[in-house]
């Protein structure tokens, strides 16, 4: 029989009764088959879980009762927040030669250097699958699965609620705030989604992949973050009629020692696999020289997902595989997001008169940049003399295309600031 693995469990919500509930299903199956004993839990709710199942454990109504308990091989941390009693129970674990497991994507990301510091020097190991997409075990795929391959670029669609979002405003053709409101009373998002519709909650998880698929050091700062919260539904409507589909999605890439990541929406071909991928769901797909393009998709939260892929990791430990954190090899730089060299979407609000398209022509022709293809269309009533034109256009750098939206915003026939939404070329 396996060695008895002893764990402490910070925190109670949704992902903690998750994982309680999967170790104690079925009469304990997964208790008994892993060997897993729960030896302490810090929870401020009332837990849900038989006396007879609590008769070893240590019950703790503070986190930081745990920094003063040691009997435990694993801390199990699912309380969140990127400092304050999360960061000192980890960090105090690390130094107690425990190994921790944890959802917290916020804290890997800031702390990356850091905890593979004290990883390191105590000899001790941290795992996060759960950190990034929930349910898909992406961690795992790029730890092992492509441990052999050299990654060229990783992407995807990871965050749940801004995809619910963008979903749901096409489908209904209900406008942003709309659709927020209801993916809040769903509990997609939270009461407070700035994190999730500012591209944040994103880019915490890009950071994570990003220094584990290229081996660097996660840097929440290097990334370019834009969010959903400013999109328009006629946007979506006519990104559909060009052929797209608009989805945030968060990019790294490795070209020439150079790192570009980048967090945004964007319009994908709808033919893509990670166009298709809609509500809550997450998915993503990693380049590599040997597999080439694989494609994951799958729950990007909620409890039974996320508490699977917290298990998977406490299992991991019990048997010995610590993959741990290493450092850098080599300094590699990050791109700003002013060299991207892609295409565009624009829409332009302008005054229904002779010479608006050659106005706009002569910008994009001084800064190199040239149109694919153009919608034109009179907006109603029909005594309004405004025009809608929509614009995309062939690759260009993102620095031309910022010069030349400064001087076509300022044209006299300009009624709006342009609408810029990149489009991504997946293949």
């Amino acid at each position: 029989m396996k060695n008895l693995t002893k764990i402490a469990i910070a925190g109670v919500g949704t992902v903690g009764q998750g994982l309680i509930d999967l170790i104690f299903k079925d009469n304990g199956r997964n208790k008994k088959k892993f060997n897993i004993e729960i030896s302490a839990i810090a929870s401020r709710r009332k837990l849900k879980l038989s006396k007879k199942n609590l008769s070893n454990t240590k019950i703790f109504k503070d986190a930081s009762s745990l920094l003063s308990f040691d009997d435990y091989d694993i801390l199990v941390e699912l309380i969140g927040g990127e400092d304050g009693v999360s960061k000192n129970i980890i960090f105090d674990a690390i130094k107690k030669k425990k190994n921790v497991v944890t959802a917290n994507k916020a804290l890997v990301s800031k702390h990356w250097k850091k905890i593979k510091t004290l990883c390191n020097q105590y000899d001790s190991s941290l795992k996060f699958e759960a950190a990034v997409a929930g349910g898909i075990p992406i961690i795992k795929i790029l730890n092992e699965f492509l441990k052999s391959n050299n990654i060229k670029r990783i992407y995807g669609i990871l965050n749940g609620t801004s995809n619910y979002i963008l979903t749901n405003m096409l489908s209904t053709k209900k406008n942003f705030s709309e659709i927020l409101q209801k993916a809040q009373k769903l509990g997609y998002a939270e009461s407070d989604p700035t994190f999730d519709i500012n591209g944040i909650d994103a880019a915490h998880k890009l950071s994570i992949l990003s220094a584990i698929a290229f081996d660097i050091d996660a840097n929440l700062s290097d990334i370019f973050v834009e969010g959903i919260s400013e999109m328009e539904l006629i946007d979506l409507m006519y990104a559909e009629t060009l052929g797209y589909k608009i989805k945030l999605l968060g990019m790294s890439q490795i070209k020439n020692n150079n790192i570009f990541n980048f967090v945004y929406p964007c319009l994908i071909d709808f033919r893509e696999s990670i166009a298709n991928v809609d509500g809550v769901y997450n998915g993503i797909v990693v380049e590599s020289d040997f597999c080439n393009k694989s494609f994951f998709q799958g729950e990007g939260a909620g409890s039974n997902p996320t508490a699977t892929s917290v298990f998977s990791d406490i299992i991991n430990i019990s048997n010995n595989h610590s993959n741990k954190l290493r450092n850098p090899k080599e300094k590699k730089k990050n791109q700003d997001i002013s060299e991207r060299f892609g295409s565009y979407y624009l829409r332009f609000t302008t005054i229904d008169k002779p010479g608006v398209i050659s106005g706009i022509s002569q910008e994009f022709k001084k800064n190199k940049i040239s149109m694919k293809s153009m919608l034109q269309k009179d907006n109603k009533p029909e005594k309004s003399k405004n025009a809608t034109i929509v614009v995309t256009t062939h690759n260009c750098l993102e620095r031309n295309m910022k010069k030349a939206l400064k001087k076509i915003n300022k044209l006299n026939f300009v009624l709006k600031n342009t609408v810029v939404i990149r489009i991504e070329s997946l293949k």
